[in-house]
């Protein structure tokens, strides 16, 4: 779509009433799959940031609940059920937030448990480069600037929300931060006696 379209549908009243009624159906029903919908068009459209932060809010409210949900039951994250990967990439967007705001120690933890609550061995694993960086209090520029293979990023629509793929470095890397990934691991360990 060009700039165009989206301008039109930025003025069409219609298509304006039709998403607002999609959030609020999505709100509602706690649908994580389509608030992400609604946010995405919202973002695409270039709406108000107020509207953009409301439905965030609600998005991260939602995904903790089903967190909290999912642990008191201690049942994994099913990365093939839609509810279950939006809610995944929820919490992995807000550890992303964290580390951005050099918030180590709570990305550390939200990626601690991404790492334990996926039940997928691919995106369980690409937690550890994460875990091990933000536990070293590495920036998230300079993680993504060396670490992450950005050239060739996993296509699989599945990985498309998370860093999954990373430049040959990562191996020295992990190596280097070994200590501070053992403690972070050590840390979730000690919480679940």
């Amino acid at each position: 779509m060009t700039q165009e379209d989206f301008s039109d549908l930025k003025n069409n009243p219609e298509f304006m009433m039709q998403l607002k009624n999609k959030e609020e159906e999505a709100v509602k029903a706690k649908n994580v799959q389509g608030m992400y919908e609604v946010l995405d068009t919202s973002v695409m459209l270039d709406l108000s940031g107020e509207r953009l932060d409301r439905i965030y809010t609600e998005i991260l409210q939602t995904v903790f609940d089903r967190l909290a949900d999912k642990l008191s039951k201690e049942e994994f994250f099913d990365i093939n059920d839609p509810e279950d990967l939006y809610t995944l990439r929820g919490i992995y967007e807000h550890g992303i937030e964290r580390w951005s705001e050099d918030d180590f120690k709570g990305a550390k933890e939200i990626f601690l448990i991404l790492h334990y609550t996926a039940n997928d061995e691919l995106l369980s694993q690409a937690m550890m480069p994460h875990i091990a960086a933000a536990a070293s209090q590495t920036k998230l520029d300079d993680f993504i600037d060396d670490l992450v293979d950005t050239k060739n990023p996993n296509d699989h629509e599945i990985y498309s929300f998370f860093l999954t793929n990373f430049k040959p470095s990562v191996e020295g890397f992990m190596k280097e931060k070994a200590g501070a990934l053992e403690a972070a691991l050590g840390e979730l360990e000690s919480l679940k006696k």
